[in-house]
């Protein structure tokens, strides 16, 4: 890196990066809402309908571009650099002296607009101390979904799988999953309608599965780790290795926690949005908090007037759902916000406040990394695409 890259760099971490879109190949199909958020004057579903934002994690799928997944941030003219490199160039700067005497130069965290349009296969995936002990991470795959749009496909309504129903053994789910039959699949987990505004984490372990016509945000730890257990999926014939990342069936089988379930299981991993800031300018509810889990954290943040940043200071992941605005920085040109777009704001960012356009309120979902959120009604008002600004 010469001189002159090294100074732009560092005069870039001073303010709120706009990341670059990451679209990412999954083995379902789905888009259609992701690209009408983003102003797209044709949406369709395709097998790109992930987003991934704030991206340090690169895919695992074999036969894609090695850096398939990590985000990019925009500098001089039009050159990209990778977020991960700013990163590990700058870390106290990029994530905070905290954040890296106590997770070192990793942003701990992952987020993604998911479109599905399809059912996702069944899966889980492992624990950080399982993923320690056989996969070499010191990152297992918690995660969660935020609600923000559906959309009935062929009659269905949307809805997931989350959770062994009452009365799943292991012995039977390894029963079924050996045999592949599909629908005793399904019927072995606990299905919801879902709504825009729902809100729900999946621990490690926990079985689930996105069904078709959801579109959310996922945060999540930083791997893209999944045990599938549907051989057939998608027209595709999967083996063993692939839908058990290598480790065999039996172990990995073993990465279900099979000690839960019922819909005891669904009440308890339903998160309830939680207010923490409300005046004339802004309106702030905590989505994931630290009594949900210490692996990240979200608010839902909606802006209509001007609203200085009480987590200043920190690093975090902002992704636009309604609405346009602005973040003002003290030195350079304002962020521009818009429907769908995405922004990371560095530690050390020296922006003054976010700006909502007059009589257009803008809705934030901010994504957290392990430890900086320490604040988790449900929020029921539907998700409803927006002409962009």
């Amino acid at each position: 890196m010469s001189t002159r890259e090294f100074e732009e760099m560092q005069r870039l971490i001073q303010q709120p990066l706009p990341l670059a879109p990451n679209r990412v190949f999954r083995s379902y199909t789905g888009g259609a809402l992701l690209e009408a958020l983003q102003g797209e004057a044709h949406p369709k579903d395709a097998h790109f309908p992930e987003e991934w934002v704030g991206s340090t994690t690169a895919t695992r799928l074999s036969g894609r571009p090695h850096d398939e997944g990590l985000s990019r941030v925009a500098a001089a003219g039009e050159r990209h650099v990778l977020l991960k490199t700013l990163i590990e160039t700058f870390p106290d700067a990029m994530l905070g002296a905290a954040h890296v005497a106590q997770y070192g130069k990793n942003l701990g965290v992952l987020c993604k607009l998911l479109d599905a349009a399809t059912r996702l296969s069944i899966q889980t995936h492992p624990t950080r101390a399982f993923a320690r002990r056989h996969l070499q991470s010191d990152f297992g795959k918690t995660e969660s979904w935020i609600i923000i749009g559906t959309r009935d496909i062929e009659g269905e309504l949307p809805y997931i799988l989350l959770g062994f129903r009452d009365g799943v053994t292991e012995a039977d789910f390894r029963r079924i999953t050996g045999w592949q039959d599909t629908q005793a699949q399904i019927n072995a987990l606990n299905r919801i309608a879902v709504h825009p505004g729902d809100v729900y984490l999946v621990p490690a372990g926990v079985p689930h599965a996105i069904g078709a016509g959801v579109f959310m945000i996922e945060v999540q730890e930083p791997t893209d780790f999944t045990v599938n257990i549907e051989f057939n999926y998608g027209g595709v014939r999967r083996t063993e290795a692939q839908c058990f990342l290598g480790l065999g069936f039996d172990l990995g089988m073993r990465c279900f926690d099979y000690g839960t379930g019922g819909m005891s299981c669904v009440r308890q991993n339903t998160l309830m949005p939680r207010t923490v800031r409300q005046d004339a300018q802004s309106h702030e509810e905590i989505l994931i908090g630290r009594e949900h889990t210490t692996y990240f954290g979200a608010s839902r943040l909606v802006i209509r007037g001007t609203a200085a940043d009480r987590d200043h200071g920190e690093c975090y992941i902002g992704i636009v759902i309604q609405g346009c605005g602005q973040i003002l920085p003290s030195t350079s040109e304002p962020l521009p916000l818009r429907p769908g777009g995405a922004f990371f704001v560095p530690a050390a960012s020296r922006h003054e406040a976010i700006q909502a356009d007059p009589n257009r309120p803008l809705t934030l979902i901010r994504c957290f990394p392990p430890g900086s959120l320490s604040e988790g009604p449900r929020h029921s008002t539907p998700w409803i695409p927006r002409t962009p600004c």
